[in-house]
């Protein structure tokens, strides 16, 4: 068996992941568009990863600029997968056996997947590209992991309403450090640093709420967080957070931000539509 190279076509960036003989990896390269430019970044993507075009069996693409792809790449066998079943089997990264995979990529899906298969469930319009636009808006800067480098020295009682602003004691499942407003408190001489904290919180903290609202009556516990926002440096103690006030699971891996072209090299060929030179 050769390698099968699954490649997330998203809208901020696309990830790509081989799997093969000599093991796994991973690659995130800029947004493309169109067919030239995507088989353009997959050879790049081989060349590095030392994978010989002659060893690739198949490339499986996702995301959602696949519906603008209608012929295979580098004369190899392509195939495009639905978007929500490679997330939800790119959750499973994690090492869980049935688990709500929350995606935040530019905007957040949830996907509930286990060995059934996979359901999409709903999202939001907050993710990364709310936290890119509202940089630029705020901080002139759009890029997501240098707001979260900033974001590093900020003090989230410079911004935002805690709590602890409101009431003394903590109160059921109401801790007095958790968030009470984002952006409720902004001090007169917030600094950037502040802003961009604020910001992180705010779009972090909005996945985990839904993440929470959605498992309400359901008996899973194990939440899987993949796309590019695991890759903050906050987002382990934001989530660590959230798993002792909503009692959840928060599983993030090393590998998060690759998990959906993950998912798209292990989804089962029955989910397959082949993209053929005759168009």
């Amino acid at each position: 068996m050769g390698y099968i190279i699954g490649v997330d076509l998203g809208t901020s960036g696309t990830k790509l992941a081989a799997r093969g003989p000599r093991g796994v990896a991973f690659q995130r390269r800029p947004t493309v568009r169109g067919e030239t430019l995507a088989a353009r970044a997959v050879e790049q993507f081989l060349d590095w990863a030392e994978v010989p075009r002659n060893e690739v069996d198949r490339l499986v693409l996702t995301g959602v600029r696949t519906s603008f792809f209608t012929r295979p790449l580098l004369g190899l066998p392509t195939f495009t997968v639905p978007e929500f079943e490679a997330i939800g089997r790119g959750g499973m990264i994690a090492g869980v056996e049935r688990a709500l995979v929350v995606s935040m990529g530019t905007g957040t899906a949830l996907v509930m997947a286990g060995p059934e298969g996979c359901a999409h469930l709903g999202g939001s319009g907050i993710g990364g590209g709310t936290l890119s636009g509202l940089g630029r808006l705020l901080l002139g800067e759009g890029r997501p992991d240098r707001i979260g480098k900033l974001a590093l020295r900020g003090r989230p009682e410079r911004v935002d309403l805690l709590m602890g602003d409101i009431c003394r004691v903590d109160l059921p499942n109401l801790q007095r450090d958790m968030t009470a407003a984002n952006f409720g408190h902004v001090a007169p001489d917030a600094a950037p640093e502040d802003i961009a904290l604020g910001l992180v919180t705010m779009v972090l903290q909005s996945a985990g709420l839904a993440a929470s609202f959605t498992l309400r009556g359901r008996d899973v516990r194990d939440v899987s967080l993949t796309g590019a926002l695991t890759q903050l440096p906050q987002a382990r103690e934001q989530f660590d957070f959230m798993e002792a006030c909503f009692h959840l699971r928060f599983h993030l891996s090393d590998t998060a931000a690759y998990a959906t072209a993950y998912g798209a090299a292990v989804c089962p060929e029955e989910l397959y539509t082949e993209l053929r030179a005759d168009g």
